[in-house]
């Protein structure tokens, strides 16, 4: 599974982590999909919230993470991690318009203006086409490598 942390979404991390100034922790940030890139494979970190291709159709839409959905914490081999609960997409009026290969977090609900905070693929790095009646859900992960 790949992941990254592009630079937008580093300087917001650093900006709301007071690093820098005029931050402020936001009370949502949101779940997207992407179908650009590849089932195992992200952008680099020059890569921005545009580079991340939303689905659409099939009633797709963007789900809000609340701030204090994510509560679990802890350490790996490879640094700390950050987990919220679980989110479902809405269950497919019809076909997405391509393979969904991975999520992503923005820090808006609409694509004018969002920065892309941090994407990654799926655990087991397989593209996922949606249908009519599909849902998907995510239990979206984070881990600060160091």
């Amino acid at each position: 599974m790949a992941e990254i942390f592009p630079n937008e979404g580093l300087f917001v991390i650093m900006k709301n982590a007071g690093f820098t100034s005029g931050g402020s922790t936001p009370a949502n940030t949101f779940l997207a999909l992407f179908t650009g890139y590849t089932a195992s494979t992200v952008g680099t970190s020059a890569s921005v919230a545009d580079s991340y291709a939303d689905p659409t159709g099939g009633a797709y839409a963007r789900q809000t993470i609340a701030a204090a959905s994510w509560t679990t914490t802890g350490t790996t081999t490879s640094g700390c991690y950050a987990t919220s609960a679980q989110l479902s997409f809405l269950q497919a009026t019809g076909s997405y318009s391509a393979a969904v290969n991975g999520f992503w977090v923005a820090d808006t609900l609409s694509a004018a203006g969002d920065k892309c905070l941090l994407a990654a693929n799926f655990d087991d790095t397989t593209a996922v086409t949606i249908n009519t009646n599909d849902q998907i859900k995510v239990t979206p992960t984070v881990i600060f490598g160091g």
